[in-house]
């Protein structure tokens, strides 16, 4: 019996070529997508799959993250691997501790792509060999000096609410995005700041819009 998988992302050409290497493989099956994590929870839920494959950035400056943790509190059995442009440590990272078996670039070549569908759904963990000598060198370094980057202080929260500042957007907009209420998203900034030693809004502004045009080369780099 074919192993089915259900895939979240917002970029059609992805979606299509993922359907297209489910396809070609025995004893897999795509059993449907969806661009929004509203939607894909509720066909998740109905649908059970096996595995599920999940972008972090989604439309609407949704976080797949947010997902993944819901997935892996409502549906455990659920395998979940991450497949994104964001090759950060921070996001390899966080995806492992919300629950996450594997994390997948999306430039690995397709191989690399069904061998980590295939492995997950052993019950094995997945990276690819470029993101495992990174993982290493990551954790060699941490070991090496106990100041940590300021972003890895942030929640997961604090997280999506610096990126969506990195977007230029103000905090009204944000709280709409987020489904919470604009004193939350304030709170939230002012952690932020706490956690970033930072004092000015501007100044918090400046250094969101840096660090996602960092990650942006970052990624524009590895392709």
């Amino acid at each position: 019996m074919k192993k089915q998988v259900y895939i979240v992302d917002d970029h059609p050409l992805v979606v299509d070529a993922l359907q297209n290497l489910i396809s070609q493989s025995e004893d897999l099956d795509c059993i449907g997508s969806s661009d929004n994590i509203e939607n894909a929870f509720l066909e998740i839920e109905k649908l059970k799959p096996a595995l599920v494959l999940v972008d972090i950035q989604l439309k609407q400056n949704q976080s797949g993250l947010q997902l993944l943790k819901k997935l892996r509190t409502a549906f455990p059995e659920i395998a979940v691997i991450i497949i994104s442009m964001l090759t950060d440590d921070t996001f390899v990272d966080r995806a492992f501790k919300l629950g996450a078996m594997g994390y997948v670039f999306k430039e690995d070549t397709t191989t690399q792509i069904v061998e980590a569908i295939q492995t997950v759904l052993k019950g094995d963990y997945f990276v690819s060999s470029s993101q495992a000598t990174r993982l290493l060198g990551h954790l060699y370094k941490n070991s090496q000096k106990e100041e940590k980057d300021p972003i890895d202080r942030l929640s997961n929260r604090e997280l999506e609410v610096f990126l969506m500042i990195g977007e230029g957007m103000p905090v009204k907009e944000i709280a709409a995005n987020m489904g919470l209420a604009p004193s939350t998203i304030e709170t939230l900034r002012s952690r932020i700041k706490t956690k970033l030693s930072i004092s000015e809004n501007e100044k918090l502004i400046r250094v969101a819009v840096e660090w996602k045009y960092t990650q942006a080369k970052q990624d524009q780099s590895a392709t």
